[in-house]
């Protein structure tokens, strides 16, 4: 069954957009980003993201920092419907 998350991500200045892409074309066996956006507000992008199973989620919650620099912080939010 798959596991779907939300991932807000708080960003350097500047850096916001190159995220975003970054996410979207995030390529990582078991898993999908099925949407990334820049928004406005506490966070600095909104991503949705699909995995195969709750371990690879959080296997790409952890390479998120490290796909472009200039990432702060990502809180992960599992759905649970």
């Amino acid at each position: 069954m798959a596991v779907r998350a939300w991932l807000m991500v708080q960003t350097e200045v500047g850096h916001a957009r190159a995220v975003s892409e970054a996410l979207a074309s995030m390529t990582r066996s078991g898993v999908t980003v099925l949407h990334a956006d820049t928004v406005t507000g506490p966070h600095d992008v909104i991503a949705l993201v699909e995995a195969e199973s709750l371990d690879l989620l959080t296997a790409a919650t952890g390479d998120v920092a490290s796909i472009v620099g200039g990432v702060q912080r990502v809180i992960t939010c599992v759905a649970v419907s």
